[in-house]
């Protein structure tokens, strides 16, 4: 046993030394496979970014006129620069054709009016022709009532009292004959008194003969041919309300035609007055003329443009501005302009409310003042702004891993490479560093480089601390 002790020692030495080689060796090679990056301490900063683009000046309003007829130039009235108002005429067109088809539908309404106006007349006839044979109507069978129902005991009377006046009369003459037949015989009357009263005994005798037939006729009734010639009036008036009707439906007729003719001549006549109008090339808004190319002797086709007019008391600049800061554009901004070393303020009227497919961009359009119209439409600007936000954090942007996914930055965390997700805000600093909105917060310690070679987990050490 004692002989075996040494060994023993000498087995556990050996292997403890070389426990304690193996450790030192697996240290070395640890520290050796870390992974040398630099690094930031997060902090948060103010959003602040100053923008500049470039635009091209435009007419606050742009008219581009065309001719609305074909024909030959006869005539222009302005010149690029001019001053115009709206209605004032800058072209003309040859009329010579349009004046004669005016003439002619002038004529042609005159016309249709005339016939409509002889047409009208002809229904006030016709109408009252057919008032008239209604009357006439009325009237006939009115006679027929009376034929058939006989007279009225009001009218019997009234005809026994005319035949007892008749009577009475007649018998006054009667009872004189033989006075005046005397006095005649003795010649104290003449030849003439006496025939005057032989004719009013004669006239006496028919008025009392004819009151009696009438109160025959009274009280035997209405005779068959009496009833025959009633009923035959009364068919007569029949026909001729008829005929009157017709008429005025005819006449009526007659009215609607001229009407239809006389609207159709007024339509006419307003399309050659349209066509007329049209030679005449008139501008629809106040401006300046910007550009033309109406010239003398040429002709014309319908919707050749001829003029540009354009406002430019004040212009427009539109601004393509992408669509990830659109967020920071905002009606009534102010935007400072410059253009050969002049410089203006400007003011955002407006923002587009979809992005340009081709793009990506937005359009912003600023408004900006030219009282003296020294600023030309077709110049390019520069457009800067500055923007001061809220305070935020901003890492560089080699730090920020984007591979067509979810982009990301490694934090260091025990010596690690710790991936981790964030989100890329709107805003870059001057330095072109980029704002981050999640996933990072104020103290963090993120790689800023050498990020690029990281895997998650990876060990490393810092070779250089660039916090601040």
């Amino acid at each position: 046993m004692k002989g075996r002790w040494p060994a023993l020692f000498l087995a556990i030495t050996v292997m403890m030394t070389t426990a304690a080689c193996g450790s030192a060796s697996n240290q070395t090679a640890s520290e050796e496979d870390a992974i040398a990056v630099q690094v930031i301490t997060i902090k948060k900063e103010p959003l602040n970014a100053e923008y500049s683009f470039s635009g091209t000046l435009k007419p606050e309003v742009e008219a581009r006129i065309s001719f609305q007829t074909s024909g030959e130039i006869k005539q222009t009235l302005v010149e690029a620069g001019d001053q115009v108002k709206a209605g004032d005429v800058l072209a003309v067109v040859d009329d010579e054709n349009a004046q004669l088809q005016l003439k002619q539908a002038q004529n042609g309404v005159a016309q249709a009016e005339g016939q409509l106006s002889a047409a009208k007349a002809g229904v006030e006839a016709a109408e009252a022709q057919a008032k008239a044979a209604k009357a006439q109507l009325d009237t006939a069978e009115a006679n027929f009532t009376a034929v058939e129902k006989g007279a009225s005991a009001q009218k019997l009377a009234q005809t026994q009292n005319a035949v007892a006046m008749a009577q009475s009369a007649y018998d006054k003459f009667l009872a004189d004959e033989e006075r005046y037949s005397n006095l005649y015989s003795a010649g104290l009357i003449s030849l003439d008194d006496y025939e005057k009263f032989q004719l009013q005994l004669k006239e006496a005798e028919t008025s009392l003969e004819n009151a009696k037939q009438s109160l025959s006729e009274i009280t035997e009734g209405a005779t068959a041919e009496q009833r025959k010639s009633a009923q035959a009036g009364v068919e007569q008036a029949k026909a001729g309300k008829s005929a009157a009707e017709a008429a005025v439906s005819q006449a009526k007729g007659a009215q609607a035609q001229a009407q239809a003719a006389y609207d159709q001549a007024v339509v006419q006549l307003k399309q050659v007055e349209l066509s007329v109008s049209k030679t005449k090339l008139t501008a629809p808004i106040e401006g300046v003329i910007l550009s033309k190319n109406a010239v003398v002797g040429q002709m014309a086709p319908a919707g050749a443009e001829a003029f540009v007019i354009g406002t430019v008391d004040t212009l427009k600049v539109p601004i393509a501005v992408p669509n990830d800061q659109a967020a920071d554009w905002q009606p009534g901004q102010a935007i400072t302009l410059e253009q050969n070393g002049s410089k203006r303020q400007g003011t955002v009227v407006r923002i587009s409310p979809a992005t340009n497919q081709g793009t990506g961009t937005l359009t912003v359009e600023v408004n900006v003042p030219n009282p003296k119209h020294d600023w030309i439409p077709g110049q390019v600007v520069r457009a800067s702004r500055s923007f001061i936000g809220q305070e935020g954090i901003f890492v560089p942007a080699g730090a920020v891993i984007s591979n067509g996914q979810e982009p990301y930055v490694f934090k260091h965390v025990n010596g690690k490479a710790v991936k981790t997700v964030v989100e890329l805000g709107a805003h870059m600093s001057e330095d072109n560093r980029l704002s981050i909105t999640s996933g990072l917060h104020e103290g963090d310690v993120v790689i800023s480089v050498g990020a690029e070679s990281l895997f998650d987990g990876d060990t490393i050490t810092i070779v250089e601390d660039n916090a601040e």
